[in-house]
């Protein structure tokens, strides 16, 4: 016989642990992982400001295709 065709011995009275409460409850995280940061880091902000010009390049392109198509 192979192990899928041997016949398996099922707990039929499973041991169950009991405290002083009824319902059964899990111990809460140390840490709620959703919980954010109070603020960006250092290099986080330098990137921050950097993105805000960002939109510069992307106008003077604009400008020059725009004048192009004028010409």
């Amino acid at each position: 016989m192979s192990e899928n065709e041997r016949e398996r011995l099922v707990d039929t009275d499973p041991e169950v642990l009991e405290g002083e409460d009824e319902i059964p409850r899990q111990p809460a995280p140390p840490l709620d992982p959703y919980t954010p940061e109070p603020g960006p880091g250092p290099g986080e902000q330098r990137a921050f400001n950097l993105l805000r010009w960002a939109w510069a390049p992307l106008l003077v392109a604009a400008f020059v295709i725009l004048i192009a198509l004028v010409r």
